[in-house]
C-alpha cells in the first residue's frame, strides 16, 4: 500500500493525505526546534474539526520518534515529494481507515518495537476515524 504514496508529488495527494503529511512535517519541525508540537499543530487540527485527535496524533509521532525500528526520515515543510518513510506512514493511516485492526497492527509492527505496536495502531486508528468522520459530515 505504501507504493501508492512513494515519491509522490505532494500536490497529487488527496486533501486528507496532504493534511497528514503537513502535520507530520510540522510535528518534526517543531520537535527539532524545541517547540511544543501540539501548539504548532492545534490550529490546523481545529480548522479541520478534529482537535480531539491531536493528542493521539502527537502520541503516534512521539512513539515513532522514540520507538521506531529505524530512523524515520521526513521531508522539510516545502519538500515537493513524499519520502519513503512518509509513504509508510500514509499507508499506516490508510490501513487504519480500511481495517481490520489486525492488519493495522501488522503494518505498525514494521515501524516500531513490539512494545509500541498497540499504542501506534490505536493512535493511528483514532486519528483516521476522526478524519473519516469529519470527511463524511462535510457537504
Amino acid at each position: 500500500m505504501m507504493y501508492r504514496y512513494l515519491d509522490r508529488a505532494v500536490g497529487r495527494l488527496e486533501e486528507p493525505e496532504r493534511f497528514l503529511l503537513t502535520a507530520m512535517r510540522t510535528w518534526v519541525g517543531a520537535a527539532r526546534a524545541g517547540r511544543c508540537c501540539c501548539h504548532a499543530l492545534h490550529a490546523g487540527f481545529a480548522r479541520r474539526g478534529i482537535a480531539e485527535a491531536l493528542p493521539d496524533f502527537n502520541m503516534l509521532m512521539a512513539t515513532l520518534d522514540q520507538e521506531s525500528l529505524s530512523q524515520v526520515r521526513f521531508g522539510s515543510a516545502g519538500s515537493a515529494r513524499t519520502t519513503d518513510d512518509e509513504a509508510r506512514l500514509l499507508a499506516l493511516f490508510a490501513t487504519a481507515q480500511e481495517g481490520p485492526i489486525g492488519r493495522l497492527k501488522r503494518v505498525a509492527a514494521g515501524l516500531v518495537t513490539e512494545d509500541a505496536v498497540a499504542r501506534l495502531a490505536q493512535a493511528a486508528d483514532f486519528v483516521a476515524t476522526a478524519m473519516t468522520d469529519t470527511t463524511v459530515q462535510r457537504p
